[in-house]
Formats: structure tokens, C-alpha cells, sequence
């Protein structure tokens, strides 16, 4: 997950307050004024327990946000595929904010930089990738239209067939041509094979 300069330089700043490893640290932001320490360790006890032991390192309320963030230090190194993104908390969605691995900060730090010399954000390039990555249907998939029979003669386009007396559809003219030949040949095999009466002397 991709963060601005202000996240990392406000998880940073938070750490050397309280004097914890910014790499075995978290920061919950978006923490709303009236959710109390309890009720705040309740919420976050659950998504955060793949991650192992950890502890409350400090809060703080951000004029800006009208919020508080929270410092969490955790025991073990940070296992990066289970850091949740964000936890739904009280007042609404809380975004979870960590260090990336150190090989990636200061290819971060490069793409920051380039993004603030052309006015954009972290957040912009987030936004522009969900749009490439995940598009979303403009309408329900239609299914393929039928294939049509050219209308056999004497026949309407468009008019649908209708059964015959015993039930069967009637046949098109191709069919009714094949059937024609298929009986003359029936026939003359008919005469062919019939014999003539033997003349008694």
C-alpha cells in the first residue's frame, strides 16, 4: 500500500516521541474525539490480533483531521501480508498507516518527490490504478443474438414455423427438396425390383 510524505513523516515524527522502532510500529488514524482508550483497544484487539502482541504507545489529536491518531508498538517485526489497511471503527473507517520495508523507502522517497514536482499526490496514483486495474461494469453483459434461418419460399421473413399435424416441425426447402429426391429415388428402386408374373404354358 502506497503513502503520502505526510503519513510516514507523521508515523516517524509520533515514534521518536515515544521513542519506539518505527519499523515494529503502526499508526490508526481517523480515531474519532468521544471514542474512549477502552472502547478504542475493544476495535482494534480483532484485526490486529494476526499480528501478534502488541501495545498502545501513544495518542494524539490532530487539529487539522479534528481526530486522533494512535502509535501502536508492536512486539514482533511487522508481518506485512496481515497489516490490515484499514479497520472499521467507531464514526467510520480508520486507516492503518506502517513503514514500508526498508528497501522501498527510498524508492518512495523518488517517486514523492517526482509526484509533488508534478502536483500530484500518493493518493492520486492509488485512485488512477483501482480505475485501470478493477473497471467497473457501465452495464449487464448481453448475451449473443440468435442466428437466423434465411426464410425458406413461399415463406415470410420473420414468420416463425409452426408444427405440423404430428407434432414435427415443418420442414425448410432444403429439407423439403432432399425429402422430394429421397422419395423419386425410393421409387424407381421399387420398379426396379418388382417382378413380372410368370406366364403358365
Amino acid at each position: 500500500m502506497l503513502f503520502g510524505v505526510k503519513d510516514i513523516a507523521l508515523l516517524e515524527h509520533g515514534c521518536q516521541a515515544l521513542e519506539v522502532d518505527s519499523y515494529k510500529s503502526l499508526m490508526i488514524l481517523g480515531i474519532p474525539e468521544d471514542c474512549d482508550h477502552e472502547e478504542f483497544e475493544e476495535i482494534i484487539r480483532v484485526p490486529l490480533k494476526p499480528l501478534g502482541k502488541f501495545e498502545v504507545a501513544g495518542k494524539a489529536f490532530l487539529e487539522e483531521d479534528r481526530s486522533k491518531a494512535a502509535i501502536i508498538r508492536l512486539v514482533e517485526d511487522i508481518n506485512y501480508a496481515a497489516v490490515p489497511r484499514e479497520i472499521q471503527g467507531k464514526g467510520g473507517t480508520w486507516r492503518v498507516v506502517y513503514m514500508p520495508r526498508k528497501q522501498d523507502v527510498e524508492f518512495l522517497t523518488k517517486l514523492n518527490l517526482f509526484l509533488q514536482s508534478e502536483g500530484r499526490t500518493v493518493e492520486d496514483v492509488a485512485r488512477v490504478l483501482r480505475q485501470e486495474l478493477c473497471p467497473t461494469l457501465t452495464g449487464p453483459r448481453e448475451l449473443p443474438a440468435p442466428k437466423c434461418c434465411a426464410p425458406g419460399l413461399g415463406e415470410k421473413p420473420g414468420a416463425e414455423a409452426t408444427p405440423g399435424a404430428d407434432g414435427m416441425p415443418p420442414l425448410d426447402s432444403a429439407e423439403k427438396e432432399s425429402k422430394a429426391e429421397d422419395d423419386k429415388k425410393g421409387k424407381r428402386k421399387h420398379k426396379k425390383n418388382r417382378r413380372r408374373p410368370d406366364k403358365r404354358l
